[in-house]
């Protein structure tokens, strides 16, 4: 329970060892968009994505009912959101080169804000009208399913990789697939889940092999090969 810190009645030893090891790449991902803030003066992650984790991460790290995983994972959902402020922080600063629409890009700073305040109300109703699971598998995964959808979109956008990186790409895709095992393993029954799952797992598939070819291209240009 929350008041535990791991719950091991609801959920077995390898159940927790998945999630986590999940949770940990994308601390280690989440760490390496802040590097790239600092050093690149960029956002990493697609902007409208990670406006809708900063509303998810609030609604799961502050809002009861908490996670049933322990406190162990509740701290781990705030860690995540503590790191979060400093990517909403860049995303305000430098979010607007992702934008090529000059009508959208003159009024991105308001825009962005009112969007993951949009995206935490809907997650807020989303969990207190009972439609999600008690660790927030449900909401967490139409989040994920955005920022699959939106990384893609921005490397076919984008012909220059600024906001990629093999790390990154890697990371945030074992990250979630270890989650995603997860929750094939803890939620059987739980088809609208599991099709998310399946469904971000195609897509950053996708996306990693559009990466490599990308990276591939790049450098044979850039060495004459």
């Amino acid at each position: 329970m929350a008041e535990h810190l791991i719950n091991t009645e609801s959920y077995s030893i390898p159940e927790l060892i998945l999630f986590g090891i999940g949770c940990f790449m994308w601390v280690i991902v989440y760490i390496m968009y802040v590097r790239h803030i600092f050093r690149h003066k960029m956002i990493g992650m697609p902007v409208f994505a990670a406006a809708s984790n900063f509303g998810w991460e609030f609604v799961w790290g502050f809002v009861q009912p908490y996670t049933d995983m322990g406190t162990l994972f509740l701290w781990g959902y705030r860690a995540w959101f503590l790191i979060d402020i400093i990517i909403f922080y860049g995303l305000i600063r430098h979010g607007a080169e992702q934008v090529s629409i000059p009508s959208v890009k003159n009024y991105f700073k308001p825009l962005i804000a009112f969007t993951a305040m949009c995206w935490g109300f809907l997650y807020y109703f989303f969990k207190i009208q009972g439609f999600d699971t008690p660790i927030g598998a449900n909401s967490a995964y139409i989040a994920q399913i955005l920022i699959s959808i939106l990384y893609l979109l921005l490397i076919l956008r984008h012909h220059k990789l600024v906001w990629s990186s093999y790390a990154i790409s890697w990371l945030r895709s074992l990250g979630t697939g270890f989650i995603s095992i997860f929750m094939v393993l803890h939620y059987p029954d739980n088809y609208f889940l599991l099709t998310l799952c399946a469904l971000s797992a195609v897509i950053d598939g996708v996306y990693l092999v559009v990466f490599h070819h990308r990276m591939t291209v790049d450098h044979a240009i850039a060495t004459g090969g």
